[in-house]
């Protein structure tokens, strides 16, 4: 049951982080352009977009994957105990962790990118710029939202790994010294040691001459 459970929340943390990363290449070819921002006196009138939602929503969408991330794998191991634990389960476990923080960062940065280009993107009047007689107005370089979109898969791509490092069950452990004294037992006759192949039997006389 448990294993189901983990491979349910895995596929719901690649889904949204791919979504999330499918809506920032869309919002690439969406960015306000400076042909379409028009000037008025000292302002800059950015119209409505597509690009300003699509980088709203591919944030929350990435940050809804971390959350399942986070939890699937058992808030980084916090969440489970880890008393007796073997040298192949703390391994394990470390590994997780730091996969875990290596997805937080690239889920950080591509949060960065994200609401840059939103923000730049976002409908209304801001100042312009002046440069002697020309006017600028800010906007987005080209490749912000794609970086998102890139830095989206490289976070969901580490929290998925993250999930399997810390509550995927691990291999068979190696087999104890009970249990490898009991194994010749269960082997048969002619795989036997000598020890074990010695007959028992009432002893008997050597006959006299």
């Amino acid at each position: 049951m448990e294993t189901v459970v983990m491979v349910l929340l895995t596929v719901m943390v690649g889904l949204f982080g791919v979504t999330s990363a499918v809506l920032g290449f869309i919002a690439e070819g969406k960015r306000l352009t400076p042909a379409q921002i028009h000037v008025s006196g000292r302002e800059c009138i950015y119209p409505a977009n597509a690009a300003h939602t699509l980088g709203i929503c591919a944030v929350l969408l990435l940050l809804v994957a971390q959350i399942i991330a986070l939890v699937a794998g058992g808030c980084c191991g916090c969440c489970r105990p880890g008393g007796g634990a073997s040298k192949p389960k703390a391994r394990r476990r470390v590994i997780g962790v730091i996969v875990a923080v290596l997805s937080w960062i690239a889920a950080l940065l591509a949060g960065v990118f994200y609401f840059a280009g939103a923000r730049l993107n976002a409908p209304g009047s801001r100042a312009a710029i002046f440069s002697g007689d020309d006017v600028e107005c800010h906007v987005v370089r080209a490749g912000v939202f794609t970086k998102a979109a890139v830095l989206s898969l490289v976070a969901t791509s580490f929290g998925i790994k993250s999930c399997i490092f810390l509550r995927a069950p691990a291999g068979m452990a190696a087999p104890t010294l009970e249990q490898g004294a009991a194994e010749p037992a269960n082997k048969p006759d002619g795989q036997r040691p000598a020890e074990a192949a010695v007959a028992v039997g009432m002893p008997q006389r050597p006959a006299q001459g």
